[in-house]
């Protein structure tokens, strides 16, 4: 018995290999990998951001990219975008800022602001604290490279210095003074600038110190007041610290021949520049420290 194909199964056929070859395209299309996951990055920024104590960690990933924005930590490569929220905080993004990067590497804070710790005119923290709110606004919502491991540290900074004044004022007739002794100490290195002013301009002390973290008070007497013969009561008195003023006080006549103090004993704390009401950083108000956690990719 003779078959015969049917006169159109040469369109069967044609139809079969083309469906076929549509399958074969999409198969290929396929992604042939996993996406980052974003989940198990914030999970290791969380263990790290979490810890009462300065901590440090690292993640190896396969993300190509890498963006923090608050508290948003996005990953991507050639096979997807991914996405997880942190639960505990902000973290600070500071790929780009070369001191912070070595920060984030474990080197310590006033090591790397060595130069704002020795410098009478300013406050080491705050150098940090603005490269820190640089850092976060700048890179907040930037696709980073990620060509390395996904680093967090958590950094607490020293304890804030606190500065104790007293001014010791000879009185002398006519209710002035050749002589006044001004007296300080400080919990931490930093600047102290110290001024008096005479009534009446009659006299004028403007000096910057640079007072040692050992606790042993220092003194500064001064019996000439540039040219003039005396200083005249009443005699206001000022302390200034990383630039801010922290205490004042009016030593008048009756005051005279005792020690006045102008920031009080056990000290006065320095300010720093507010940022520690923001998500990024935290403040330890028993250890007046500050703690941010520091990401880099």
């Amino acid at each position: 018995m003779h078959l015969e194909a049917p006169i159109d199964g040469w369109y069967v056929w044609l139809a079969v290999s083309i469906v076929s070859a549509a399958v074969g395209t999409v198969a290929l299309g396929l992604p042939t990998g996993p996406p980052p996951d974003a989940n198990r990055a914030a999970n290791a920024i969380e263990e790290t951001a979490g810890s009462p104590y300065e901590a440090s960690s690292t993640y190896d990933h396969d993300a190509t990219a890498i963006k923090v924005t608050g508290r948003t930590v996005a990953m991507r490569n050639e096979h997807g975008t991914t996405r997880a929220t942190l639960t505990y905080g902000h973290v600070v993004p500071v790929t780009g800022n070369e001191r912070l990067e070595n920060v984030s590497a474990g080197r310590a804070v006033e090591d790397e602001y060595a130069a704002a710790v020795e410098d009478p005119s300013r406050n080491a923290i705050d150098a940090f604290l603005a490269d820190v709110e640089s850092a976060y606004e700048r890179n907040g919502d930037e696709w980073r490279p990620a060509d390395g491991p996904l680093r967090t540290r958590t950094v607490a900074t020293r304890p804030l210095p606190t500065v104790s004044v007293a001014v010791d004022i000879e009185r002398v007739p006519g209710d002035q003074t050749h002589e006044v002794t001004l007296e300080y100490e400080s919990t931490a290195e930093t600047g102290i600038r110290l001024r008096a002013d005479g009534s009446g301009d009659r006299g004028r002390i403007d000096e910057t110190v640079t007072a040692t973290s050992t606790r042993k008070t220092e003194t500064i007497v001064h019996d000439e007041f540039e040219g003039a013969p005396a200083m005249s009561f009443p005699i206001d008195v000022r302390v200034e610290a990383g630039g801010t003023e922290l205490c004042t006080v009016t030593v008048r006549a009756d005051r005279g021949d005792e020690t006045v103090a102008v920031c009080p004993p056990g000290g006065e704390t320095l300010e720093t520049t507010g940022v520690d009401d923001r998500g990024y950083v935290r403040r330890d108000t028993e250890a007046d420290s500050f703690y941010v956690t520091l990401v880099d990719v």
